[in-house]
């Protein structure tokens, strides 16, 4: 596969794990927009909670308790589980890209700040867990 090819497949795997929509039919509309924001800036560096709020006008003493009702989870918890689990499709599948390309691609610009995330997440290195993930 060439490298046009290789890149292609990338984004069409992130893209699908991006478009993913999780099932909030029946939340505020404030949690369905936000949730839509966040599916479709997932790997931007630039989205944070902080930023989410005051793009759709939100308070965070209203916003995160509804948020957390309907995801389980924090915004932020949220945005961070997505990634990760993003992270761990890209290890698994394409071997032998970088994992600092890893981290860029899922919305980190620092590869330290990726690896302690990671670690912290699935409690093993981001280099452990795609060594391991060759034997599963």
């Amino acid at each position: 596969m060439d490298t046009s090819q290789r890149q292609t497949q990338i984004e069409r795997e992130l893209t699908a794990f991006r478009t993913r929509q999780s099932d909030c039919d029946d939340a505020p509309p404030s949690v369905r927009v936000a949730t839509e924001h966040i599916h479709a800036h997932l790997f931007d560096p630039e989205l944070t909670v902080k930023r989410l709020r005051n793009r759709l006008g939100l308070t965070d003493s209203m916003f995160s308790p509804r948020f957390r009702l309907y995801h389980g989870r924090t915004p932020g918890r949220y945005i961070r589980h997505l990634r990760m689990e993003a992270a761990k499709r890209l290890l698994r599948e394409f071997d032998d890209l970088p994992i600092a390309d890893v981290a860029f691609l899922v919305g980190y610009e620092h590869y330290r700040t990726f690896a302690r995330v990671f670690k912290r997440a699935t409690e093993q290195a981001p280099k452990a867990f795609r060594r391991n993930a060759e034997f599963d």
